[in-house]
């Protein structure tokens, strides 16, 4: 588990499970299953050099933060103004990509926000 980031899953009234990211020193970020399965996508393509991306960004709809992460040489860095600056190699980007698709992928039912 990486010292920089933990994730913890939260109910949340009107957007059901959400996952929880908190970087250090940073405020929370709160993903929705389909998000966190993107951002896990895009951050698993730059960290196994599939992509040419130089950045990751994400507006989460129930999150008062943006997701913002610079594709650096040795890793991302993890940005959010009026903040320090979270790095993370390469093995902790994959880590959180793996962590962020679990999520995902034991929380989507396809449907469910259909009425």
């Amino acid at each position: 588990m990486s010292e920089n980031f933990t994730l913890a899953a939260m109910q949340h009234q009107a957007f059901g499970r959400l996952l929880t990211l908190s970087v250090a020193g940073q405020p929370p970020r709160r993903f929705t299953a389909q998000e966190a399965e993107i951002v896990a996508c895009a951050l698993a393509a730059v960290a196994a050099a599939r992509s040419a991306e130089r950045q990751v960004y994400m507006s989460p709809i129930a999150s008062d933060r943006e997701f913002t992460a610079t594709v650096e040489t040795g890793g991302v860095v993890i940005t959010l103004d009026g903040y320090a600056d979270v790095a993370l190699d390469w093995s902790e980007t994959a880590e959180l990509a793996r962590e962020l698709a679990a999520f995902g992928a034991a929380n989507i039912h396809i449907g469910s926000a259909i009425a």
